[in-house]
Order: structure tokens, then sequence, then C-alpha cells
């Protein structure tokens, strides 16, 4: 399932390429993981000036249809058809990725950026625009970057990265190692040692290197 783009926050992504018509014109691809993690780039975190406010303070309409990221993704992740009041997803049907467990209170679920926006400001961002990091606090142009997940284990996440916090629910540690690897492929970000170190020893660790058709990193480059 492809996630829909609200159309103007895509011209916002498209507008902040450079130059955009690389951007825009990279075909999509799906190679391994052990391949996309070794085109990332390895330095130590950048550890100071964080604040959530530099990426925007809460989430955004783009396309002025009176419905927020949040609730964009709600819609697009429920199972089944969703009520809405207010601008606010209210019932649904939600898988939660990182325990298995299914919703159907809107606000029983978080959504959850699979690369916390502190770990992002870490990786890179912080030499980022704030129009940038807008972009990716709110980016619906990949169904990886967002989901929605039980709201207790999201905050047990917090902005932890794989070398300290993997899903509890064991059968999906390998989408959600393919999801966190193709946030940084796509966003340009970087790995600390460590961070790269416990991505490929899950793998293993935890059976996906051993299937017989593992899951695929998709490159999907931000505009």
């Amino acid at each position: 399932m492809i996630r829909r783009c609200a159309l103007a926050l895509c011209a916002l992504l498209v507008a902040l390429s450079a130059p955009t018509s690389v951007a825009a014109q990279t075909p999509t691809s799906r190679i391994s993981l052990t391949t996309a993690l070794g085109r990332l780039k390895v330095q130590p975190e950048y550890l100071s000036g964080y604040s959530r406010s530099k990426f925007g303070n809460d989430w955004i309409d783009a396309d002025g249809d009176g419905l927020d990221t949040r609730a964009e993704v709600l819609i697009d992740e429920s199972k089944t058809s969703v009520t809405i009041s207010g601008g606010i997803v209210r019932t649904g049907t939600w898988v939660s990725l990182y325990d298995n467990l299914t919703w159907t209170v809107g606000t029983d679920v978080d959504i959850d950026h699979v690369v916390a926006l502190s770990e992002a400001w870490k990786s890179g961002a912080y030499r980022w625009s704030a129009s940038r990091r807008l972009a990716y606090a709110n980016d619906l142009g990949a169904p990886w970057s967002l989901r929605a997940v039980t709201d207790n284990v999201n905050q047990s996440k917090g902005d932890r990265d794989p070398a300290s916090w993997l899903p509890p629910y064991r059968a999906s540690t390998c989408t959600y190692l393919v999801g966190w690897v193709a946030v940084k492929l796509r966003w340009g970000l970087s790995v600390d040692a460590a961070e790269k170190s416990a991505i490929a020893d899950a793998w293993s660790s935890r059976g996906c290197a051993a299937r017989s058709n593992p899951p695929r990193v998709e490159v999907r480059p931000a505009p």
C-alpha cells in the first residue's frame, strides 16, 4: 500500500528539492538491507540544539481539507472505513506494527515517526531549513515514514534507535528495520556506529536474513 501524499505537501517537498528534477525523477527501486545500510554515512550524532518546535509545533493540514497529517495516516492505515468528526478520526481498525494489537478508537493509537524527530536532528536534520524539517515531520510521501501504533508502545520507543529499542512483537522486526533504513536513505540521514551494528545484528539474530524472501529497502528519495 502506498500512502497518498497531500498535494500541497508534495508541492512543498518538491520546492525544497535541490535540484528538483533529479529528486523528482529518481525511479523507485528496492535493494537489500545490507546494501542499503552500506550506503548510509556513518558518523557520530550531533547532540546539541534539538527542540520539537524546530520541526513545527504540531501536525499540519497540507492540502487544506480539514484533515491534518495524523488524520491522513489514520485514514490510510485503517483496515475498515473510518468515522470522522471535527477533523478528527474517531473510529476505524488499526493493527499496530510494533505489538500486533488491534485498535478501533483513534485516540488509542499514536502516529509514530519511525525515525524520531530528535534522531533525525542528530543524524543530519540540524543542518536543514525549517521548511525541510516541517516536511520531514509530515512526510506522507512514503508509507514507512509514519505509522499508526499503540500509544504506550510508541511512548516506550521514544526517540531511541535500534541499538536500544526493537519492537516487542518480534515478527515485525524485519519490517521495522527495513523502514528505519529506508527513512534514513530517503532523507540523507546518517547512522552512528552502534546503530549500524545493532541493525545488522538484529537483522541476523531475528531471522530476517534467513528468510527465503526477506523484505527489501525501498529507495524513494525525498524531493
